[in-house]
């Protein structure tokens, strides 16, 4: 019989619930909730699902025995865990590095909260304890984005479980997604691109030429070879590294602006890398994008060195030792940017979305941000529809 149970030191406001596993032990856990109704659900699906975990594991034992009576090999059921790591390792084909990582993480983070239950059998996963750990981590202070990439992941594994007849259901699709309220990066003006170019060294002076004329993401431009530029058809090619897995999709190309062209030619001339297969950016190309010395970071540090205020949009979760500051500026402010001017120009959104690789017109809206004093000057424009009148004299 499942009871709850507040903690006698009041450490913690949640409820505790207490049920039996399958095998017979006694298990005692956070519900997560404040609430006694609320934790009163989570605990008695723990209970049922434990119970139905038991009544699947003796359905198989006599299925398994029916089998090698007739000479038939027993089914195998992987555990959670099993099931998790194997699916994981097995992506390594499909997937591009860098989604390997976040959904290796997704997975690590899932089987760890779930602790010894993730020993049981895959059958026995629930979409409550999906649902609980996308909490769990939405408590921990983790942005909308991150676990939505944490839902996809273990849906996308589930799927293949549904595929093999592993499980009767992909209980993750019973999980909702969170509404994506990730900040994006405010567009730098002019002036705080000029500021960041004086405070740059070469090369970073090239990186930020390239991110202002071409849009690119940050680890697409340190990605960029002699190779990826025509300098004859003033042509840039390049293969984002975020586009959706699988799809097939002609390669991003940009036409090359004067200016650039013209910075592209004297860096050829003057630097080291010659050769078609050299990074264009040799320094840079060899540091992560991530992490303290990486490239975004250091490119935070350099908007503080040009003299552009650059405060939080969105907070860590106070006490939590998980997710980050968000700013107003990144290395993304210059594809905002990018964006912005040449809607300014008049450039129509469907010639923007392509020079973007965006899919969505929404989301290209989403990095088009009209100036300020272009956007007064615009209300300037708007009738009055009388003269004012003088307002009468109070008293």
């Amino acid at each position: 019989m499942p009871s709850l149970h507040k903690d006698p030191k009041d450490r913690s406001p949640y409820f505790y619930c207490a049920y039996s596993l399958a095998n017979g032990k006694r298990k005692f856990r956070s519900t997560k909730m404040k609430t006694k109704a609320e934790a009163w659900k989570v605990c008695i699906a723990w209970a049922d699902a434990a119970k139905e975990a038991g009544a699947d594991h003796r359905d198989r034992e006599i299925l398994d025995q029916m089998r090698e009576a007739r000479g038939k090999k027993p089914l195998k059921v992987s555990t959670i865990r099993k099931f998790f790591e194997e699916w994981v390792e097995g992506q390594k084909l499909h997937l591009s590095e860098n989604t390997h990582k976040r959904y290796s993480s997704s997975i690590r983070k899932l089987v760890l909260f779930l602790g010894e239950e993730a020993d049981h059998d895959l059958p026995t996963l629930t979409g409550e304890q999906i649902e609980s750990f996308i909490r769990h981590e939405q408590d921990e202070g983790l942005a909308e984005k991150t676990l939505n990439i944490d839902l996809k992941a273990i849906h996308a594994a589930l799927g293949k479980a549904f595929k093999r007849g592993q499980v009767k259901l992909n209980v993750a699709g019973t999980v909702e997604t969170k509404p994506n309220n990730s900040a994006i990066k405010n567009p730098f003006t002019r002036t705080q691109v000029e500021q960041l170019l004086a405070a740059a060294d070469d090369e970073w002076y090239g990186f930020i030429f390239v991110g202002y004329f071409t849009g690119l993401r940050l680890g697409d431009i340190a990605s960029l070879k002699w190779e990826n530029l025509d300098l004859a058809t003033k042509v840039i090619t390049v293969h984002p590294q975020k586009r959706r897995e699988g799809a097939l999709r002609p390669p991003l190309q940009i036409p090359l602006h004067k200016r650039l062209l013209l910075w592209l030619r004297l860096w050829k001339a003057e630097g080291d890398s010659k050769k078609e297969s050299d990074f264009i950016f040799t320094k840079l190309s060899k540091l992560k994008v991530t992490g303290t010395t990486g490239l975004s970071n250091t490119f935070t540090r350099l908007i503080e060195k040009a003299g552009i205020k650059n405060y939080p949009v969105k907070e860590k979760k106070a006490g939590s030792t998980r997710g980050r500051d968000v700013y107003a500026f990144g290395f993304h402010s210059l594809r905002a940017t990018f964006n912005t001017e040449l809607e300014a120009a008049g450039v129509s959104a469907e010639v923007r979305m392509k020079l973007s690789d965006h899919t969505s017109r929404d989301v290209n809206m989403l990095y088009t941000k009209p100036e300020a004093a272009r956007l007064a000057d615009e209300i300037s424009k708007l009738p009055s529809p009388e003269k004012p009148k003088k307002p009468k004299p109070k008293g």
